[in-house]
């Protein structure tokens, strides 16, 4: 059968990621990915404007729009319009980190709507103090997404603004400096060049591989999934709709080196098996079980970091697993996690699994489908549910705004419940920096706060940081 058409030209059918993530996406907990930008200068809106506009001028693909192809379609699919329908940049202005924090969650807790073009809204937020910088926050639709090509879609901006906001340059230097800028366009693991950039892309790289042998599944521990100990603010509904996002920066890279040169492991398996730690901490402080926990932790495609890469969500979905007991450490964990996430990064395999693919091909209505989809979470979401995720982007290239400076990143993606927490990392020079973004039906902020604490808290210890008391 010959796929709809639109104004004479075919339409694309979703994707099984970008299908599933329409019915997970709901107004309580949106499917969004989140990367954010800070600058110690002023970010000018108009230029914003304007280099936001040419990239989606020439970018068809980030023009896309969910078409309207009837109430009892099998399938959706999208549409690419000549022009963006709506200007997706919004403007604030924040008094203190509070102030920010706030703006931000109410950004994040808002899905772009599909049926409108282009499926991203920007938030453009700046500082009232003197001394306060400009934030740039990207928030994506998951179905058209994933952390790696959001994060080329805001260096894309990054990169026009430069170019509208720079003073002309005689046409020899312009060449020049366009081919310079083509070697530092950066994949997920780049880490700029020279011995320096090479220590940071070795200590904090998070797809370390091994040699090419055919991989062996290694032993899965199995039982019942542990559930994040809950404490929302007292009197709050459970069903609290909404995100929090909780943004650190983790400056112990140099020390992760020195323990994983005798440990093994990636920073990546790191970071996991000391999320597992923390939950079972969290949990035991709770009164709450921890036991068997399960982490989401999505591979991506490095080309999607690239300018070979496509405005979509290509990230494929695996679980790393370990018991969690009274007392364990990091290092009893570490072995287990690093032999599964690497087995994980290499065997190919489907984006998700295969009953939720058997559900995108069933030729009944989408609205069917996703009511059958939200009933199955929420009667066994509580037991098939992973514990909790995390998505590493890897060692990035720094991006410039030109005058306003070298941006800081930051980068989270969904955190749905029964999980509702989710990790995300991107490293910039020396610096890890992480977003625990979780669902306000499952943390206060307060105790958002408080477990991110823990977590760094434990980070610290297992690298033999000395931490001021």
């Amino acid at each position: 059968m010959s796929p709809p058409r639109a104004a004479g030209r075919p339409l694309a059918r979703f994707a099984v990621a970008d299908e599933l993530t329409c019915y997970y996406d709901r107004p309580a907990e949106p499917a969004n990915v989140h990367v954010e930008a800070h600058v110690d200068g002023r970010l000018d809106e108009s230029v914003v404007r304007a280099a936001v506009g040419a990239l989606l001028g020439a970018e068809e693909g980030l023009r896309a729009r969910q078409a309207g192809t009837g109430r009892w379609r099998p399938a959706y699919y999208w549409e690419f319009p000549a022009a963006a329908d709506t200007d997706p940049v919004r403007v604030a202005t924040y008094t203190d980190a509070a102030d920010l924090a706030r703006l931000r969650s109410d950004f994040l807790s808002a899905s772009p709507p599909l049926r409108t073009s282009p499926p991203l809204r920007l938030l453009l937020a700046s500082g009232t103090d003197a001394d306060a910088g400009d934030v740039l926050v990207l928030n994506a639709h998951h179905a058209h997404f994933d952390g790696l090509s959001a994060l080329r879609l805001l260096r894309g901006v990054a990169s026009r603004y430069e170019e509208l906001s720079s003073p002309p340059q005689p046409l020899g230097a312009r060449a020049a400096g366009a081919g310079a800028s083509t070697g530092s366009a950066g994949g997920a693991d780049s880490a700029g060049s020279g011995p320096a950039g090479d220590a940071r892309s070795a200590a904090a790289r998070s797809s370390d591989l091994p040699p090419d042998d055919p991989p062996q599944p290694p032993p899965v521990p199995r039982g019942r999934i542990t559930r994040i100990a809950g404490e929302r603010e007292p009197g709050t509904p459970v069903g609290l709709p909404g995100y929090g996002a909780l943004l650190l920066t983790w400056d112990g890279l140099a020390d992760a080196a020195a323990f994983r040169s005798s440990a093994g492991g990636s920073v990546n398996d790191l970071l996991i098996a000391t999320l597992m730690v923390a939950i079972g901490e969290w949990n035991a402080a709770h009164g709450a079980p921890a036991g068997l926990v399960q982490v989401t932790m999505p591979v991506g495609e490095p080309v999607q970091a690239t300018a070979a890469g496509q405005w979509a969500n290509r990230s494929r979905l695996t679980k790393v697993s370990a018991t969690v007991r009274p007392g364990c450490t990091v290092a009893d964990l570490l072995g287990t996690v690093a032999a599964q996430a690497s087995y994980a990064k290499r065997q190919p395999g489907a984006q998700v699994d295969g009953v939720s693919r058997a559900l995108t091909v069933v030729p009944i209505p989408v609205a069917v489908k996703r009511a059958a989809l939200r009933a199955a979470v929420r009667t066994i979401g509580q037991f098939a549910s992973d514990s909790c995720l995390v998505s590493n982007l890897g060692v990035v290239a720094p991006v410039s705004f030109g005058p306003a400076g070298t941006a800081r990143l930051w980068f989270s993606t969904s955190a749905h419940m029964p999980r509702g927490l989710s990790l995300g990392v991107v490293t910039t020079g020396d610096d890890l920096a992480l977003t625990f973004r979780y669902r306000l039906a499952l943390f206060s902020p307060a105790a958002a706060a408080d477990f991110a604490g823990r977590y760094v808290r434990t980070l610290d210890a297992v690298v033999g940081r000395r931490v001021p008391a």
